[in-house]
């Protein structure tokens, strides 16, 4: 990482607190154009008339994304969306407002024509906005589990070349924007049952911890820095 990227993620800006109120419009557009066609054409052929079209308020950083992004990019965004079955009909006859609602994470692949424009102020956000909400996936999908089998996934589960979440998510959530898999850890009890679990994103440099990312749900009780 360079140092001018170290200066704006260890500093974190004052976006950085706000993790949990990360945007969720370009999702949303994208979710509803994967199981919607009409609305499909309307987001390739005007994005800010599709958004205004489901009431959906997209906020300056997301028209900049927005505005930066051919409509091949659009396209090949959409068609990397995953909505989950139990999402579609939502996504197929709500607005916004109930849109929001069902939105754990982003799962859209950005391409690197997408981010074309964009400075690295806001490369920085996007990584760490997508690493965040890709962790919401994960972390749900372990509850998920855990009311399954009893206890978490261990850590050598984890790093097995098929993953215990696989059943319970797209697997391609699994890794950060850096194409690494995101850094987990089960804790067990002393008779060896994964009561826990650490889970965080390592950040662009592995090296530094200042720009590690935490996990959205109960970070502290997740961090890497606690006990067992």
């Amino acid at each position: 990482m360079s140092n001018h990227f170290k200066t704006i993620v260890g500093d974190r800006p004052t976006w950085y607190e706000g993790l949990k109120r990360f945007p969720r419009g370009i999702e949303i557009l994208m979710k509803k154009a994967k199981v919607d066609g009409h609305f499909q054409e309307l987001v390739l052929q005007d994005t800010y008339a599709a958004a205004r079209s489901i009431d959906l308020d997209l906020n300056e950083n997301e028209r900049r994304i927005l505005a930066c992004t051919s409509k091949s990019v659009l396209q090949t965004m959409i068609q990397n969306t995953y909505v989950p079955k139990q999402q579609i009909k939502t996504f197929l006859t709500k607005r916004a407002p109930a849109m929001l609602a069902l939105v754990l994470a982003s799962t859209i692949a950005l391409t690197g024509g997408g981010t074309k424009g964009i400075t690295a102020e806001e490369m920085i956000e996007y990584e760490i906005e997508n690493s965040t909400e890709k962790m919401a996936i994960i972390q749900n999908a372990l509850a998920h589990y855990r009311d399954d089998h009893g206890g978490y996934p261990s850590t050598a589960q984890w790093l097995e070349a098929t993953n215990p979440l696989a059943g319970y998510m797209e697997t391609t959530v699994l890794f950060d924007p850096w194409k690494r898999k995101f850094h987990y850890q089960g804790v067990k009890d002393a008779v060896g049952t994964v009561i826990g679990y650490r889970l965080e994103s390592l950040g662009s440099d592995t090296e530094d911890p200042k720009d590690n990312i935490p996990c959205p749900f109960e970070p502290d009780s997740h961090s890497f820095g606690g006990t067992d």
